[in-house]
């Protein structure tokens, strides 16, 4: 899967889980999670290290179901996405900017349940 489909399907499951809550195993969350994690693998940059230290915390708060924890991770990850996109003038960088405000709408979507 290329990056494009995997952002398009990161957002629309960050939209499904919020619309249909029971219907998203904390499985699926954690295997999107580990996906995002291999896929972001090797391709070094201190601003992609940090996405992936970040996904690792919110694997983390997932397992353990920490859900102000797992708001404030949601944030962070919106941001530094945000941030990485900021100076790509492309398909992908408006995919990584509509991906960051999501994962921040989700942060706080997650802070008001």
């Amino acid at each position: 899967m290329n990056h494009a489909s995997r952002i398009e399907e990161t957002i629309q499951n960050i939209y499904d889980t919020f619309s249909h809550p029971g219907k998203h195993p904390v499985e699926a969350g954690l295997g999107a999670i580990d996906s995002w994690i291999q896929a972001l693998d090797g391709l070094g940059g201190s601003a992609l290290l940090g996405i992936q230290s970040e996904l690792r915390d919110l694997r983390a708060h997932v397992q353990s179901d920490d859900r102000p924890a797992m708001a404030a991770s949601l944030q962070r990850l919106g941001e530094h996405t945000s941030l990485t996109a900021r100076d790509l003038h492309d398909g992908t960088g408006d995919q990584l900017r509509h991906l960051g405000q999501t994962l921040i709408t989700a942060a706080g979507n997650l802070k008001m349940v």
